[in-house]
């Protein structure tokens, strides 16, 4: 029977991770892409933090769930940017915690235009923890699994291409690949990941814009999954996001500037492939609060 357990979580977990769970997976990236690529950093023209928790799959026991804190901020000029990310992702006696440390350089291009490079840095705390699962028989789990605790080094680059309407960037997370063995029975590597992005705002009316854009991610064995979204942005303050994620369903998010400073957001992800068909969907919340410590703000504060 305790084999059965834990071999039964090992699949479980397998499926998670088949499913994008080996890279967090988040849907108010849109109004936070920071949380993909660090060449975002300091665009807000502010120290720029972000609060979110994503809880995934409700109502499947062990459920991964994700929450993030970020902040980055320019430094002295818009040349020069840095920002901090910690993570926590937990999905049944799997929890996976990491830190990273960002510096962007940008140069500046014809007109509003510039292009940005970062490099980020961490570490990355993996960790099981048997006692966390339920033993019919009353046992304890065997112990050669009960518990492992790893801490690995973690590289991401990016690179972002930015104006007053627009965005393009390219990302690579885990660029050192992880290599992650808890026991003799657990063997795993944390592969590269490649993100691509882009989006684009187009004003309909004095108070009504529309941004499509799209994040495609790709693994280094082929495996690809990509978002194609359209928001819709009313009064320079309140985003209505659709989007469809191949193989996943659709995602309904909302988003809200109270003022300069604070915005929200919520997001639903509505599956539709028949194997998490009997789970009620997905729930992302998201806080930013941006510390205006400089005199100037960015054009493209709110578009992206």
């Amino acid at each position: 029977m305790r084999k059965f357990i834990i071999i039964s979580f090992l699949l479980f977990t397998a499926l998670a991770e088949s499913f994008g769970q080996q890279h967090s997976l988040y849907s108010q990236y849109i109004f936070n892409l920071y949380a993909i690529n660090p060449a975002y950093a300091g665009e807000r023209n502010s120290v720029a933090t972000a609060l979110s928790y994503r809880t995934q799959w409700v109502g499947f026991d062990g459920a991964p769930k994700t929450a993030y804190f970020s902040a980055h901020s320019p430094v002295r000029n818009n040349n020069l940017a840095v920002g901090f990310w910690f993570q926590n992702d937990q999905v049944g006696a799997r929890e996976t915690s990491s830190m990273h440390g960002s510096v962007s350089y940008k140069l500046q291009l014809e007109g509003n235009s510039k292009i940005s490079f970062a490099l980020s840095g961490g570490a990355l705390n993996h960790r099981y923890n048997w006692n966390e699962l339920d033993f019919p028989d009353g046992s304890d789990p065997v112990a050669f699994v009960n518990e492992a605790n790893q801490w690995r080094p973690v590289f991401d680059f990016g690179v972002m291409y930015l104006s007053t309407r627009g965005y393009a960037g390219l990302s690579v997370m885990n660029l050192n690949g992880v290599e992650l063995t808890s026991s003799d029975v657990i063997d795993a590597r944390l592969e590269p990941s490649f993100n691509v992005v882009g989006g684009y705002i187009f004003p309909v009316s004095n108070k009504v814009d529309l941004k499509p854009s799209t994040l495609i991610r790709l693994q280094t064995d082929g495996t690809m999954q990509f978002d194609a979204n359209l928001s819709a942005r009313f009064n320079n303050a309140f985003w209505l996001t659709a989007t469809y994620r191949y193989q996943f369903g659709m995602v309904f998010s909302g988003h809200f500037y109270l003022n300069d400073n604070f915005h929200f957001g919520y997001s639903y992800d509505l599956t539709t492939n028949a194997i998490l068909s009997q789970q009620s969907g997905t729930h992302e919340l998201f806080i930013g609060y941006d510390f205006n410590l400089y005199k100037e703000k960015q054009s493209s504060l709110r578009n992206f």
